[in-house]
């Protein structure tokens, strides 16, 4: 299943895109990295992409039976390189490193619009 959202580009609106992927995967076990990866992924998107110079980003989370995959989708130019912690030493630049370390799968891909951050999650169904 699922569900997508599209959101003003603008700070204000991490909160709300947190609180949405809480309320979608709240019986999860990883609703808390959930949480955290997608604030990551929208923060970043809105720091580096015209979508946070007045445009929007959308948010879609996929569940199944022990995964999730979470996409943030701007109007990036889609450069992008998967992040060295070694080179990550100044007070910004963690929070892809962070992504990285929390989900067990990570891609970026280039869209007709933009370019599209994902990140999965997976966990054993009781």
């Amino acid at each position: 299943m699922a569900w997508s959202q599209t959101y003003p580009g603008r700070a204000s609106m991490v909160p709300a895109i947190r609180a949405y992927v809480r309320g979608l995967l709240t019986d999860s076990p990883r609703v808390d990295d959930a949480e955290l990866v997608v604030a990551e992924l929208a923060a970043n998107s809105l720091q580096h992409t015209p979508s946070g110079e007045g445009g929007h980003l959308s948010v879609t989370v996929e569940v199944g039976p022990g995964r999730t995959r979470i996409a943030v989708s701007d109007s990036g130019a889609g450069d992008w390189s998967r992040p060295d912690a070694t080179e990550t030493l100044g007070d910004y630049g963690r929070g892809l490193i962070l992504v990285d370390a929390l989900a067990d799968k990570v891609g970026h891909d280039i869209t007709a619009t933009g370019q599209t951050m994902w990140a999965e999650l997976t966990w054993t169904e009781a």
